[in-house]
């Protein structure tokens, strides 16, 4: 029994264990999740098979549409037969069958038009659903990126916890031995609890932006996740090409001018929709019809006999044809009011072009000049922690032989950790500012 007991214990220990395993995530994996999970892609994905509805739909107008008909009463008193025209006092049943269609040969070019401005916003769609992917493209960038920096920063404070913690075993040693004051033995151990909080600030600091990743993703939050750190090569001076040059690469590459461009087109084509409305309509019309009556009878009024209701609807079959031509005389201003707004529909477009083309350009400038901003602060923050990583090792010797008092040497200390922080800080800045214009050149963003 008791064997037992210890096998359900080590049994449940290794499930337990399997489930608790932790889940590494690359960044194509989480930019996957997010671009498949994302609302607004999906959004975007489904307005777009509207989109893909009405093209199908204006499309089919190029074809004759056909409609059938069928009616039935009863008939008492005295009613025309309709099958002969004649009145008759019995009562009856009828019934009236047909089919019939209606083509327009022209109406303006309006369905040509049509067509094409349905085919114009299912393309414009498509930039849309690409503009929202980028988006999520970039949220997860930073996000995977803020995740890499705070697992950095924890990992330089764990480094000063530990070097802090040694340096505690050292001070005790010459307290014991009367080489240092008991005050340095405090001040260090001050100096540990310190660095024993930056530790957990900074654990939940990385916790929180794993939180925020999953977020992201739309994703559960579970304490199994985590992310694959990638081999990150340090940064190297990005500017290749001036702001302009990368602006006029973003005109032909970004969704959100190619839809704005795609958008105008959609305007100007309603404008040839509305203005279609003047011109005169012609169609043509056909339609099949028989009818039956049980009143009617072959045969004579001496002799009647019955007309069986197969042969009668046979007999009754009629065709006729038709065509129809409508002009536009007057239209209390509908047709007129409908240009004239349809006019100013695209000047509106035209602007909105345009101002997202401003925006880019704006954007693009900013990160180009964040980006060399970035670039500088990163090589000012290398040289600076070098020559602060100097002083710190001199003073440590100097520490553990007793010349330093712990209040000089913690000065030195606090200051290399903190070069460091800056260091890590405005090296990750430096990464992102890079993606970020990496993005508007159209290269893909990977780690």
């Amino acid at each position: 029994m008791k064997r037992n007991s210890w096998l359900i214990i080590i049994l449940l220990s290794i499930t337990g264990y399997s489930n608790a395993q932790t889940k590494f995530w690359t960044f194509q994996q989480c930019l996957d999740t997010a671009i498949q999970r994302n609302i607004s892609v999906n959004q975007s994905r489904m307005t777009n098979e509207l989109n893909k509805i009405s093209l199908e739909e204006n499309k089919a107008g190029r074809y004759p549409s056909v409609s059938a008909s069928a009616n039935g009463g009863l008939s008492i008193g005295k009613n025309v037969n309709p099958t002969t025209n004649t009145y008759v006092t019995e009562s009856y049943y009828s019934s009236n069958f047909g089919v019939s269609g209606s083509y327009n040969l022209f109406n303006g070019l309006q369905t040509s038009n049509s067509i094409r401005q349905s085919r114009l916003s299912v393309q414009a769609g498509q930039y849309d659903i690409e503009k929202a992917k980028n988006d999520v493209m970039l949220n997860i960038t930073t996000g995977y990126l803020q995740v890499l920096f705070a697992r950095e920063i924890l990992a330089a404070a764990k480094s000063q916890e530990d070097a802090t913690a040694a340096q505690v075993d050292r001070t005790e040693k010459m307290v014991n031995a009367g080489k240092s004051p008991e005050s340095d033995l405090l001040q260090i151990k001050s100096q540990l609890a310190t660095d024993n909080l930056s530790v957990i600030t900074d654990q939940n600091n990385l916790d929180l932006a794993k939180v925020t990743l999953m977020q992201l993703m739309d994703i559960p939050i579970t304490d199994n996740f985590d992310i694959v750190v990638p081999v990150m090569d340090d940064p190297v001076n990005a500017l290749m090409q001036t702001n302009e040059d990368i602006y006029q690469k973003s005109l032909t590459l970004l969704p959100q001018i190619m839809g704005a461009s795609v958008r105008t087109a959609v305007s100007e084509t309603s404008m040839k929709i509305a203005e279609g409305a003047r011109w005169p309509r012609l169609s043509l019309g056909a339609n099949t019809n028989t009818n039956y009556a049980s009143s009617r009878k072959k045969g004579t009024s001496v002799n009647p006999e019955g007309y069986p209701f197969y042969q009668q609807v046979w007999d009754n079959i009629g065709q006729s044809f038709s065509m129809g031509l409508s002009i536009p005389i007057y239209s209390n201003r509908q047709i007129k009011s409908g240009i004239e707004m349809s006019k100013v529909n695209v000047e509106i477009a035209k602007l909105n072009e345009q101002n997202t083309k401003n925006v880019v350009r704006k954007s693009i400038e900013q990160s180009y000049s964040d980006l060399r901003a970035a670039m500088k602060k990163y090589e000012a923050t290398k040289q600076q922690l070098a020559a602060v990583e100097s002083v710190y090792k001199n003073a440590e010797k100097k520490f553990t032989v007793g010349v330093m008092s712990a209040t000089d040497f913690l000065i030195q200390k606090n200051n290399f950790t903190q070069s460091q922080s800056g260091l890590i800080q405005s090296k990750y800045d430096f990464i992102f500012k890079t993606k970020i214009l990496d993005f508007y050149q159209g290269k893909t963003i990977k780690f």
